[in-house]
């Protein structure tokens, strides 16, 4: 009996499959990552196996870190500009409709000296900024409108200590909601300048 294999090339078919299946793994893992575009949406339809996919915007809207962490800065800054704010009003309006003494004079001013605080924390920490290159023509307009808050409601402060019927105080805090539109009005001339 010979011991010769009786089909010498049987083992040619799994070589060629091992190669095919080890040259599909080098190649699929040398692909870059597959690129999803942001706004490609895919609807398939209950019944049919229809997709639609939108034609897509190019936008390319990457600022530079500096410019983003100075844009987030500013946000913060009109968000800080319109809390003050409310605070000054609803401290008005809590004077305006006090029933039975409350809330007491001295509570209304430490509510008004606390906003004058945060207003000049504000208008401090605008002069302090150094901004980007691209916003050094406007941003000293926000700097000035931002030097405004503090005194505005030191005049709040004023027109409550005043001894008129409370016209001074009502006039002072019509000013400074004036003074914080001008200043959030600066903030956007920034964020337009943005390149």
């Amino acid at each position: 009996m010979s011991k010769e294999d009786p089909k010498p090339g049987r083992w040619i078919l799994p070589a060629i499959v091992v190669a095919l299946i080890g040259f599909t793994y080098l190649f699929v893992n040398a692909l870059p990552p597959a690129e999803i575009p942001v706004g490609t949406t895919t609807t398939i339809a209950a019944q049919s196996t229809t997709t639609t996919v939108p034609e897509l915007e190019t936008t390319t809207t990457t600022l530079p870190p500096e410019i983003a962490a100075f844009l987030r800065l500013v946000d913060d800054y009109a968000a800080t500009a319109n809390l003050v704010a409310d605070d000054v009003d609803s401290t008005n309006t809590a004077w305006e409709e006090r029933a039975d003494g409350a809330p007491s004079f001295n509570d209304t001013l430490a509510a008004f000296e606390a906003a004058q605080a945060e207003a000049q924390t504000l208008s401090d920490n605008v002069e302090g900024t150094n901004p980007p290159d691209a916003y050094a023509a406007v941003w000293p307009d926000a700097v000035a409108a931002a030097a405004d808050l503090p005194t505005g409601v030191n005049a709040v402060i004023e027109g409550l200590r005043a001894p008129d019927d409370g016209t001074a105080r009502r006039e002072a805090v019509a000013a400074y909601e004036e003074l914080t539109a001008t200043f959030l009005a600066a903030l956007d001339e920034v964020k337009a300048a943005t390149p």
